[in-house]
């Protein structure tokens, strides 16, 4: 085993953010927290003792970004039959720093950006504190799937003259791969109407069912008109380390965000990213996502087999990649607050609340009373969390 998924690691002393905030975000200290995405995970051993290594040398100056660290970036691509130059890369701190800077070079203040909620909370708020408006086309849920309502994109498009797209791909917080006909759709729309197009793909190496297709594989002309964002940090649990990098293939396009970048001082990864980066982009990176994404699997699997169980008014969307699953309250309550309430106070859990998230419901006289759950934890700490539900089990009448 590349590593233990097994063992418990404290991390209450450690800074660790998902710990440290759940007295400002829930109130209460003593709740269970399964809502940040990152994993109680280790991060792999064989990241780690690169790193030591490193730190072996007594100096730790400025940092160049070497050409192992590109090709490193071009060769996992490849694994996604993305061909990826050098030329074409750009860094960030992180994947959300990558797409408040595309606001800002793609978009004139005062323009527009479209997000598809529901969908990761920064979506929706970097357009307006960048000074710009956003417009959103909400995904439809059918048949326990989230799906892009193409006519609506379209015409959202056109009636507010959208000049940038923010995509999550994979969707969070659903976990939906979107398939290569939904990727096709996407592409002619946006090169239609000439907007540029975010695509973040930090989940992407995490797929349970389908296949990762990168947006800018689907043809030469959504290639010229994507921003392909993504890091090894979801993936390795290196989320502390600031590691980002961008995708852009169009020389205008990578022009503007470059000066955008430089103007902000965002140019290269530092020391111990750029370390972590060329270790989890390796041959045993690759074994360890193998091996990751069948622990991830059982964990799932497990979850979907306690709501149906003990909670069968839950409705449970299983991932097809990640490790965060939605949850759907609508059939137990229309009252968002007591669902919070209840899910806090009473089942003592952290969870990421699902109207941070823009959530629309097509479910007549339904609330939007959804969660989003963080399983990427070892065996014991998720019966510990379904422990807690059991816990809350005599309140569910209040909702």
């Amino acid at each position: 085993m590349m590593a233990d998924f097994n063992r418990v690691f404290p991390r209450e002393d450690t800074d660790a953010e998902k710990y440290a905030l759940r007295k400002a975000l829930f109130g209460r200290e003593d709740v269970l927290p399964m809502w940040v995405a990152d994993m109680d995970l280790p991060t792999p051993n064989f990241i780690m003792q690169a790193i030591k290594t490193r730190l072996e040398h007594p100096i730790l100056g400025y940092t160049h970004m070497s050409e192992a660290v590109y090709q490193a970036i071009i060769d996992w691509q490849a694994f996604h039959e993305y061909d990826v130059t050098s030329e074409e890369i750009v860094f960030t701190h992180n994947v959300a720093n990558g797409f408040f800077m595309a606001v800002q070079a793609f978009t004139k203040p005062g323009g527009t950006v479209l997000a598809m909620p529901p969908i990761y909370p920064p979506f929706l708020t970097a357009p307006e504190a960048n000074g710009r408006k956003l417009v959103t086309a909400p995904l439809v849920l059918k048949n326990g799937r989230y799906e892009i309502d193409f006519d609506l994109l379209e015409t959202k498009i056109v009636e507010n003259k959208v000049q940038l797209i923010l995509f999550c791909h994979p969707q969070n917080p659903s976990g939906r791969v979107w398939t290569e006909n939904e990727l096709k759709k996407l592409a002619e729309i946006c090169v239609t109407h000439k907007v540029t197009i975010v695509s973040d793909e930090i989940h992407s190496d995490m797929i349970f069912a389908g296949k990762h297709i990168p947006l800018a594989t689907i043809s030469d002309a959504i290639r010229q008109q994507t921003i392909t964002l993504s890091s090894p940090g979801k993936t390795f649990n290196l989320g502390g380390l600031q590691i980002g990098y961008a995708i852009i293939a169009n020389p205008k396009l990578k022009a503007a965000y470059l000066k955008v970048s430089q103007s902000v001082s965002v140019k290269e990864l530092n020391l111990f990213a750029t370390v972590a980066l060329e270790a989890a982009y390796s041959e045993k990176g690759r074994r360890y996502v193998q091996e990751l994404n069948q622990f991830l699997q059982q964990n799932i699997d497990k979850t979907v087999d306690f709501f149906q169980t003990h909670f069968p008014q839950v409705t449970v969307m299983r991932p097809e990649a990640s490790y965060l699953v939605w949850l759907d309250f609508s059939s137990l309550c229309s009252d968002h607050a007591a669902l919070k309430s209840w899910i806090v106070n009473d089942a003592k859990l952290g969870l990421n609340d699902g109207e941070s998230f823009d959530v629309k419901t097509n479910k007549p006289n339904a609330g939007t009373c959804f969660m989003r759950m963080n399983l990427a934890v070892p065996p014991r700490v998720l019966q510990q969390a379904f422990s807690h539900f059991k816990m809350g089990l005599n309140q569910l009448p209040k909702l």
